[in-house]
């Protein structure tokens, strides 16, 4: 095992797909219009947030003041924020040029939703999934550096910050543990 850096990381996580394995009635929808069959959750890692920061908000100036890209409709929301979903492709295109670039790591963990799994495992409870994929997300992340600062994108309305925390000690505790 390695010994930590004496430096602070930065970790912001976010996630492609949902938790959602039923509607409003209890049936299983996994996979139908509206509920992924999958769950992507994953982080960039860097030391540096402020210069990532300027240099997306320097490229959506640029990208503001070209009319290439400003009259795409969709550029309304990319003028506030870069959001891939929302973005269009030539946008998407520069984005990811220019993190090619920056002082930037990226992980991630794919989930596939099995309906037995999460009834047996998670006990059909949608933040008992995402909670342990954060877990193995950060197993093997967290004791590289001597302070970490981790970022999660808000979801939903319900205070989640205690048991996302319980999360990423048990992935610290989980990597203690094979070492």
């Amino acid at each position: 095992m390695r010994e930590p850096i004496e430096t602070t990381r930065y970790f912001f996580v976010d996630e492609s797909g949902d938790t959602t394995f039923f509607d409003r009635y209890g049936n299983p929808i996994i996979g139908e219009g509206g509920c992924s069959a999958y769950l992507l959750i994953g982080y960039i890692r860097t030391e540096e947030p402020d210069v990532i920061r300027r240099a997306l908000a320097s490229l959506r100036s640029e990208l503001a003041a070209d009319p290439l890209y400003n009259r795409i409709p969709s550029f309304t929301k990319t003028a506030v924020a870069f959001h891939a979903k929302d973005d269009s492709p030539e946008v998407r295109s520069e984005v990811f040029k220019l993190l090619r670039k920056l002082p930037l790591r990226a992980q991630f963990i794919f989930a596939r939703k099995r309906l037995k799994t999460f009834k047996n495992t998670f006990h059909s409870k949608e933040s008992a999934f995402y909670d342990h994929l954060v877990t193995h997300l950060f197993k093997r992340s967290l004791h590289l550096a001597t302070e970490n600062h981790i970022y999660f994108e808000k979801r939903g309305s319900r205070p989640r910050q205690i048991p996302l925390n319980e999360a990423v000690e048990r992935a610290a505790e989980s990597f203690r543990e094979m070492y």
